[in-house]
């Protein structure tokens, strides 16, 4: 078990350009995923690579761009700068 108290692997981004790299290269896939951040609790994210959206399990909530979503999970400031180091992502399927 992992620092985060899960048994799968997890992937570090350090930049929110990583994190949305990451999933524009996801092809055709749908992915579920659970984002860590360095504060605060996990979540977890259903991306759709066809409508290019994310959109997050708890309540349905769509994100209105990848950008959007990048910067909700590295808690950008207004002007889009990061105020997390790094957010770990572990895919459930």
């Amino acid at each position: 078990m992992d620092k985060h108290g899960s048994q799968k692997p997890y992937i570090r981004f350090h930049t929110p350009e990583q994190l949305q790299c990451y999933l524009e290269r996801a092809g055709t896939a749908e992915i579920s995923f659970r984002a860590y951040p360095t504060s605060g609790e996990p979540e977890t994210y259903n991306y759709s690579s066809r409508e290019k959206a994310v959109s997050r399990e708890s309540d349905g909530r769509s994100f209105d761009s990848l950008d959007d979503f990048t910067c909700y999970a590295f808690q950008c400031d207004i002007e889009g700068y990061a105020n997390t180091e790094y957010v770990d992502l572990e895919v459930l399927n």
